[in-house]
C-alpha cells in the first residue's frame, strides 16, 4: 500500500491541484498527501514492530536543519509568517523518512524512479504544447488564459494572483517577448528545477547496461532536457552544465566504450551545443554574463544587500519567512522578496547555525551518493550524484526549498543517495 501511494504521489506531483479552506490560503493537495503516506509508515513501522531510519550522523542533520528552523519564530518580527513557513517544512521534510524507508527494496528504487522519469516527460510534452501554442494563438492570448483560467485551479486563487501580479512567465530575448515552458508550476524556474534534476535518472536508464527500452528513454530524455530548455531559466542552464559535467565526466573517464568512439561522441555534443548556442537559448546563456542586463545587476545587488543583513544577524537571522520585512517592512506575505539564492536566503532566516545544518545534510547525501559510484560503478548513484550537483548550481540562482513541487524530488534524491 505504501509503496503503491508513493508511486502515485510522484506521478501525481507536477499534475496537483490546490485546495482553498480559507480566504488567502492555498493548500496543495501534495501536502495532504504527505499526511496520508507518514501516517502509513508510521502504522507499518508499529505493525512490523521496526523503524527503519538512517545511520545517526545523517538523522542528526536532517532533524536539526527543521527543528532549528522551527525555533526561529522565537525571534521572528511576524510570528504567524514564521509559522507558516514552519509548517511547510515540518509537513514535507518526514518524506525523507518514508522515502529511506521505502527504498530499503532494490526493486522499488528503480521503480520510484522510473515514475519519476515518466513523469517529468509527460510534464515536458504537456509544457512543448504551452509553450508553442503561443505562435498559433499569440502570446497575449495564451498568457490570459494561462494565469486566469488555468493557474488559479493549480495553483489555489491566492497564489494564481500572485503569480499573475508578478509574471515571470514572459521574458525578452533579441527584443521579442515570449512566453516560457512552465507547465503548473508558480515560475518557470521551479519548473526547471523539477526537470532538471530528473534528467540524469533519463540518461542512467538510456545508458543502463542490457536497457531493453534505450531508444524510449532515451526520447524521454530528449523531452525533458528540450522542456527544460525552453524554461529560459539562467539559473536552469548553469545548473544544467554542472549537472551534465557531473554525469558524463565520471562515465566518460571509466567507460571503454566512450574512449573507443571519444571522437564521435565529441563531434555530437559539438552539433548539440552549437546548434544550442545560435538558437534564442544561446542568446539567453550569454546574456547570464553580460554587465549590461538589468537582473544580472539587479542580482548582484540583492546579494550584497544579502550579505550585509547576514554580518548584522549572523547567528540567528530574521526568523524564517521574516526577510521580506527586513528589506520592506510593508511587504505583503506572497510579495517575492529574497535573496534569489537559497544559501544566502538559509542564512537570512535562521542564520549560519542554520546554514551550517542544511549544508552538512545536503553534503552527506552527495558525499553518499559519489561514493556508491566510485565503489559499485551504479549509474543511477551518478545519476543521483549529479541530479545533486544540479540542484545546488541552480540554488545559487532562486530558492526552491519551499517549493510543493521541487522539495519532494529533493528529499527522494537525498533518501536514495543515502540508502
Amino acid at each position: 500500500m505504501l509503496e503503491k501511494i508513493l508511486l502515485l504521489f510522484i506521478f501525481f506531483l507536477p499534475f496537483q491541484f490546490a485546495l482553498h479552506p480559507a480566504e488567502g490560503i492555498d493548500l496543495a493537495l501534495a501536502r495532504v498527501f504527505v499526511l496520508v503516506l507518514f501516517f502509513l509508515w508510521v502504522m507499518r513501522s508499529l505493525f512490523n514492530k521496526r523503524l527503519i531510519l538512517p545511520r545517526p550522523l545523517i538523522l542528526f542533520f536532517f532533524t536539526a536543519f527543521p527543528l532549528w528552523a522551527s525555533f526561529s519564530f522565537l525571534w521572528a518580527e511576524n510570528m504567524l509568517w514564521a509559522l507558516r513557513k514552519i509548517a511547510f517544512l515540518l509537513s514535507f521534510f518526514p518524506l525523507f523518512l518514508v522515502f529511506f524507508a521505502a527504498l530499503q527494496k532494490p526493486l522499488f528504487r528503480k521503480k520510484i524512479f522510473q515514475g519519476l522519469v515518466i513523469t517529468a516527460s509527460a510534464a515536458a510534452l504537456l509544457a512543448l504544447v504551452q509553450f508553442f501554442s503561443q505562435f498559433i494563438f499569440g502570446v497575449s492570448r495564451v498568457f490570459a488564459f494561462w494565469v486566469s483560467d488555468v493557474l488559479p485551479f493549480f495553483l489555489g486563487p491566492a497564489l494564481g494572483e500572485a503569480v499573475a501580479n508578478y509574471p515571470s512567465l514572459l521574458v525578452n530575448i533579441s527584443g521579442v517577448t515570449v512566453m516560457r515552458a512552465s507547465l503548473f508550476f508558480p515560475d518557470p524556474h521551479m519548473f526547471a528545477f523539477f526537470l532538471g534534476m530528473s534528467f540524469p535518472l533519463a540518461l542512467a536508464f538510456a545508458l543502463e547496461k542490457d536497457s531493453q527500452k534505450r531508444a524510449a528513454w532515451m526520447a524521454c530524455a530528449g523531452l525533458i532536457f528540450v522542456a527544460d530548455l525552453l524554461t529560459f531559466s539562467r539559473g536552469g542552464y548553469v545548473g544544467l552544465i554542472f549537472g551534465l559535467m557531473a554525469f558524463l565526466i565520471p562515465l566518460a573517464w571509466q567507460s571503454f566504450w566512450w574512449r573507443r568512439h571519444r571522437i564521435a561522441t565529441g563531434v555530437l555534443i559539438f552539433i548539440v551545443l552549437a546548434s544550442i548556442l545560435a538558437s534564442p537559448i544561446g542568446a539567453r546563456l550569454f546574456s547570464s554574463f553580460s554587465q549590461d542586463d538589468n537582473s544580472n545587476v539587479e542580482r548582484l545587488r540583492l546579494w550584497q544587500e544579502a550579505s550585509v543583513f547576514i554580518s548584522e544577524r549572523p547567528w540567528l537571522g530574521t526568523g524564517l519567512g521574516n526577510y521580506p520585512l527586513l528589506v520592506k517592512p510593508s511587504a505583503l506575505y506572497r510579495e517575492p522578496i529574497y535573496a534569489h539564492n537559497l544559501f544566502l536566503d538559509i542564512a537570512l532566516e535562521t542564520g549560519l547555525i542554520g546554514l551550517f545544518l542544511f549544508v552538512s545534510f545536503f553534503f552527506l547525501g552527495i558525499s553518499a551518493a559519489w561514493k556508491k559510484w566510485r565503489e559499485g560503478r551504479d549509474i543511477f548513484s551518478l545519476a543521483l550524484f549529479s541530479a545533486l550537483i544540479l540542484f545546488s548550481a541552480h540554488a545559487f540562482f532562486e530558492t526552491p526549498l519551499f517549493s510543493v513541487h521541487v522539495l519532494p524530488i529533493f528529499l527522494l534524491l537525498m533518501a536514495a543517495s543515502v540508502v
